[in-house]
């Protein structure tokens, strides 16, 4: 099965569901998502993957670096199952990247009230004496 890429919304979030098969190319299109919701301005983003599979490692390792290029403007919620579930809970990632192990996981931690769905990261200025971290 081929990669199949759906858009739809989450607890009022956008979500990005991937299915089927990845190949090690992949990455860059998942990568173009990721960049393209950063651009149009969207803070958050649940990034629904339980029904991926990665051909091999080549195209888990790509799918990890896509994830860790993401900036701090844009916190993503990923849902994986499987093995890829415990491949990216091990990743490494920063703040703004979460995963979980289904999307009910994620309506049960937060709700589309709260702000804890967004990781906004500002750069420390000059004459900032506090942590670079904005509400």
């Amino acid at each position: 099965m081929e990669l199949s890429i759906t858009v739809g919304e989450l607890l009022g979030i956008a979500k990005v569901s991937l299915s089927g098969h990845m190949g090690p190319r992949h990455d860059q299109a998942i990568q173009g998502i990721l960049t393209g919701f950063s651009e149009q301005g969207a803070t958050s983003l649940v990034l629904d993957m339980a029904g991926l599979t990665p051909s091999g490692i080549d195209a888990a390792t790509g799918l990890i670096n896509a994830l860790r290029s993401i900036g701090p403007a844009l916190c993503v919620h990923v849902v994986a199952s499987g093995t890829l579930l415990t491949l990216l809970r091990n990743g490494n990632f920063g703040p703004c990247v979460k995963v979980y192990s289904s999307t009910d996981e994620i309506a049960d931690r937060v709700s589309s009230e709260e702000e804890c769905l967004t990781s906004r990261w500002m750069h420390q200025g000059t004459q900032d004496t506090e942590l670079p971290l904005a509400a």
